[in-house]
């Protein structure tokens, strides 16, 4: 209901969604393999009966049917939130209850299977990120931005005169929280996980907002003035419904302070932010471009070496 992409193992998993912390995607892909893998890949030093479970274990994932599990789910309102919100909560109590006995497990079994209660310990530390990837997967679920983010890379950035009136797609995103807040409080959510599922869900906006300014082509002063307007606008409506939580908004902010800077110090900028993607830069260079003046080839030629950043900065 919440992961729209690839299985864990399959071609793309790992692109899916770059915000997955790294040390759970690794988790994940561990699982997978010590699920799946051929018995020539066992461990040396395994021990007898242990080729068995893995048959097992193996057997009775395959037997899962992700699709029969979650079509009854699909049905519930808010892509299943109070069952989703049950299930996780059950396995961070779990996880911590584990998390107590590990001493007392280490100590009953002494120096056999170290290496599976590490490998436990491994998988109760990525609980609380598997949580929030589950909730981060819920809360963008729940905003329809597309029509927004459209509207955003159809507007012209260039006007000739600063305008002092923001634009109307920040109504809209102001509406879409409301009503997200609301929705929420009528499930009666432990605070914490409204409070995770909002900062998701502001997330989520700040980068929907890049994405739809990347595609700008063209923008004078007034419109990049017009943007700040726009994004500070947003900003203080949000503060107003959400007063008790902070705001990581500089996903936004500072990519439309990068709007102001001269070619020469792009490069150095996008190295020093790995979190924008190549399109993101491209659109810069883009906006950046056609205001100093450079030349096609001398555009390509920077986009080629922010590329050449990114790849570095991502292995």
């Amino acid at each position: 209901v919440f992961w729209t992409g690839p299985p864990p193992g399959s071609p793309g998993f790992a692109e899916h969604d770059t915000g997955m912390p790294t040390a759970l995607k690794q988790l994940l892909l561990q699982l997978y393999a010590r699920t799946y893998a051929a018995p020539t890949s066992l461990d040396e030093n395994i021990t007898d009966g242990l080729p068995d479970m893995r048959f097992d274990l193996k057997k009775t994932a395959e037997s899962i049917s992700l699709d029969r599990l979650r079509a009854p789910l699909e049905s519930q309102p808010m892509f299943a939130l109070s069952q989703t919100v049950v299930a996780m909560e059950s396995l961070s109590t779990i996880a911590e209850l584990l998390r107590a006995r590990l001493g007392q497990m280490r100590e009953a079994i002494g120096g056999k299977s170290v290496d599976t209660l590490e490998r436990l310990r491994d998988v109760i530390e990525q609980v609380a990120p598997m949580g929030r990837q589950i909730y981060r997967g819920v809360s963008r679920g729940m905003l329809d931005l597309e029509p927004i983010v459209s509207a955003i890379r159809n507007k012209s950035w260039a006007p000739k005169e600063i305008g002092t009136q923001h634009n109307a797609y920040v109504d809209l995103l102001v509406g879409h929280v409301q009503q997200l807040i609301a929705e929420l409080h009528k499930l009666e959510l432990p605070e914490h996980v409204c409070s995770l599922l909002m900062d998701e869900a502001v997330e989520a906006i700040c980068e929907q907002l890049v994405d739809g300014y990347s595609y700008t082509k063209k923008c004078t002063d007034e419109g990049r003035a017009l943007m700040r307007l726009d994004v500070n606008t947003l900003q203080a409506a949000l503060r107003k419904l959400l007063p008790n939580q902070t705001l990581h908004m500089d996903f936004v902010d500072n990519y439309i302070k990068a709007f102001y800077l001269q070619p020469d110090d792009l490069l150095e900028w996008g190295r020093a932010h790995p979190e924008y993607s190549v399109k993101h830069l491209t659109g810069l260079v883009s906006v950046i471009g056609v205001a100093s003046q450079l030349k096609k080839k001398e555009q390509q030629e920077l986009i080629a070496s922010l590329q050449d950043a990114s790849l570095e900065a991502h292995r």
